[in-house]
Order: C-alpha cells, then structure tokens, then sequence
C-alpha cells in the first residue's frame, strides 16, 4: 500500500503513461505515400498500356503469318459430254487450308510511323509518372514538415509554460510574503493559462496535420491523432488525455540533409517537360501516318495449301501459291487529309503547353529561390534576436523582484522571447517548404 501514493503521483505527472512512442520518420512516410498513391498507380498503368501498345505497333513491321482453310459447296459443276460421257469441271464441294504469309512491301513509312508514335505516348506516359512521383514526394514531404513544426510549437511552448509555471509560484510566495500585490498574482496567472491554451491549439493542430499525412500515405502507423504529443514532452505534465506520443524527424537534422538543394539548377528536362515534347512527337507521326495513306501500298502474300478440286481436275493436290497487290485512294473525301492536319495542329498545341509549362515551372523554381533566400536572412535576424530577448527577458525579471518594473512587464518581455523562438521554427519549416520544392523541379534529387 507504500506504493499507491507514488503511483498516483507518477499518473499525474506523467499523463502520457503507458503509451508507448511511436516512431515517424520522412524516409518511411515517402516510401508509403510512393507505394499507395492510386494517381501513381494510375500512371503506372498508363505506362504498361503505352509499352503494350508500342509492342503491338512494331509487330506490323514485319510478315505475319496465318492458317487460312476455307470449304466452299456450289449445286451445279460445269460439265461436257464427249464421247457419251460426262466430264464434270471441278466438284460441287472443295476445301483448301495452308499457312498464308503477308507483308507489306511499300506503305510510304506509314507503319514506321504509326510506332515511332507509340514509342513517343510510351515516353510521354513514363515522364508523366516520373513527374507525378516529385509531385507525390513533393506533397508527403511538406504534410511531414507541418507535423515537425507543431510538434516543434509544442515543445517551445512547454518551455515557456515551466518557466511561467515557476514565475507564477514565486509571485504567489511573494504575495504571500506582502511584497507583491494581487494584481501580479492574476497577471502570473493568466500568463500559465495563455500558454495552455497555447499548448492545447498546437496539440489540434498537430491532430490536423496528422490526418492529412496519413492520407497521403494510406496508413495511420498505428497513431490515435485525437491529442497527441512529442517525445521530448513524454514526461511532461499536459492537459487533456494524450492519445499518441510521436518520435519524428529532428527539424534541425532534416534542414540539414536539404539545404544542399539551395545549390541546385532548374532543370529545363523536367519530366512534365518532357512528356510534352513526346507528346508533341507523338502527333507529328501520327500525321504522318495518315499522310502515307494517300499514295500506293504494296502488299506480298504467299502460302501453300491442301486443296480439293484442282481446279478443274477432281483431285486432292498440295501447291504453292504467290502474288502481289497495289492499292491506292483515288477518292475519300479529304479525310486523311483533314486526320494528318488535325494531329499536326495537336503537335502544335502541345508545342505551345511545354512553352506555358516552361515558364510556369521556371517561376516556381527561382520564386522559391528567392524565398528561400529572404528567409536564411530572416533566420539570421531571429536568432540574433532571440538572444536579446533571453537577455532582456531574464534583466526584466530581476528587476522586477526588485520591485523596478512591474510583472506586466515580464509578460511582455517573455512573450517576445517565446514569439521570438516560434518564429525560428515557423522560418525553418518555410525554408524546408521552399528546398523540397527546389529540389522537384531541379536535376538532383534525393
């Protein structure tokens, strides 16, 4: 029974008992996210499609090869009489089966055609899936860093709430004492109360946040996202009932690991480049292979068959048989025509979307340059400021319980500091936001 009182004590402090921490990293979440996408999926199978496609159009290219049997029945068989004989010219039924080859001799490179322009939706389709898997990248990395920045919140927060907690309690004893007045009390208090309910809106957010990322990743790892909390605050004494306790990324180690990007050039072959200008390929022969339907095409055809009659003889016969044919549009009303100049009109469109493409990415790339830039300045000026706020936080303290200033004043002063170290955090996130964009739209990678 000595060891009820402990343990009581323990679930007070402690309200993240029992939980076991659960890990989340970025690399894992990118796996997933990769892994479950359905508009990766659906690229995917576009690719198999456009492959698919390209094999069948390279198999008219070459002789292909066929069984043919056909029978035939016909009621009356021209005959003569000689001699008072009947000779009968063939039978009332017939059969003839063999293997039969074709090939087209002469189509005007239509063929050819026809699958370089497979070849070309194949390669647009697969630069589109290279393209959709930054953007995925691009999506799960950002949900990542807004859990890393209310997680990061989180623990600030609970740092200005210990040291407002341990103000209140020396504004309390000081009252007690008559050295200070109730109205420092009520100010001790409602500095505690500003951070936690501070805390609690962080711990909503981060449950947002969460959801979000698991949606991109189709999978909860096992977290309820009700009201959870960091790691580093397991042992931390927080309102309301903790349904998670997370173990990311460190938001300092993640910058570090991408801020090589900062360095990268735009890549001017960017997948959604490139499955433009395939794209715009792919209409150029497509016309081309309704232009090669205007002019002749020679067709080869061979076999050797089994066949009943011979002819005019009634008789089983095995023979080889061979021949040729030519065939040219003399008349059809300008339909290919009109086919040809419509896919080029469409090369043309396409044209002019890579251009729009171009310059859409080429601005979201050197926007996040420049972001990003402005932001390493900002980061510099907080940090300094962080430290005259610690200092001037610490002095305004002191000189309260001098009785120089009074505790609004160590309000104020704490307040820039703790606004002060959010913003930092808010300055990383931001900057981590503007590499992972760098780095989908330049020619690194991770």
């Amino acid at each position: 029974m000595k060891f009820w009182p402990l343990f009581l004590l323990c679930l007070a402090v402690c309200p993240a008992y029992g939980l076991q921490d659960t890990t989340l990293s970025l690399a894992q979440c990118e796996q997933d996210a990769l892994r479950s996408s359905a508009q990766l999926q659906k690229l995917q199978a576009n690719v198999r499609a456009a492959q698919a496609q390209e094999q069948a159009s390279a198999a008219a290219l070459y002789p292909s090869f066929s069984l043919d049997a056909k029978g035939s029945w016909v009621s009356e068989v021209p005959s003569l009489t000689m001699g008072g004989a009947e000779l009968k010219f063939g039978d009332t039924w017939g059969y003839s089966a063999g293997p039969t080859v074709n090939y087209v001799l002469f189509d005007n490179g239509g063929r050819s055609a026809v699958h370089k322009s497979s070849a070309k939706m194949r390669s647009s389709q697969e630069q589109e899936y290279e393209f959709a898997k930054k953007q995925t990248l691009l999506q799960v990395r950002q949900a990542y860093f807004a859990v890393q920045q209310q997680l990061q919140r989180l623990v600030l927060l609970n740092g200005q709430l210990e040291v407002t907690q341990k103000q209140r309690t020396d504004v309390e004893s000081a009252y007690k004492a008559g050295g200070k007045s109730k109205l420092d009390v009520s100010v001790a208090a409602k500095q505690v109360l500003q951070t936690q309910t501070a805390m609690s809106a962080a711990r909503g957010a981060l449950a947002a946040q969460l959801r979000a990322l698991f949606k991109l990743t189709s999978t909860d790892y096992g977290i309820n996202p009700v009201y959870p909390t960091d790691k580093r605050l397991a042992n931390a004494k927080l309102d309301g009932t903790t349904s998670a306790v997370l173990n990311t990324d460190s938001l300092e180690n993640t910058l570090a690991v991408f801020i090589p990007f900062a360095d990268g050039e735009f890549d001017e072959n960017s997948p959604k480049l490139a499955a433009l200008d395939d794209m715009a390929r792919y209409y150029e022969y497509l016309a081309a292979s309704y232009r090669s339907s205007l002019y002749p095409r020679v067709v080869l055809q061979g076999g050797a068959y089994w066949e009943y009659p011979n002819g005019a003889l009634r008789e089983h016969v095995f023979l080889g048989r061979g021949g040729a044919a030519l065939s040219m549009p003399l008349f059809e009303g300008g339909k290919d025509r009109r086919q040809a100049q419509a896919q080029r009109e469409r090369a043309r469109a396409a044209e002019y979307e890579k251009q729009d493409a171009l310059e859409t990415l080429e601005k979201l790339f050197y926007s996040a340059k420049d972001r990003l830039y402005a932001l390493q300045v900002q980061e510099k000026l907080v940090r300094q400021t962080i430290q005259e706020a610690q200092e001037t936080a610490r002095l305004t303290y002191q000189a309260y319980q001098a009785g120089a200033v009074t505790f609004f004043e160590v309000d104020k002063a704490n307040l820039t500091l703790l606004e002060s170290r959010l913003s930092l955090a808010d300055l990383q996130v931001e900057q981590l936001n503007q590499l992972a964009v760098l780095n989908s739209l330049s020619k690194e990678n991770l």
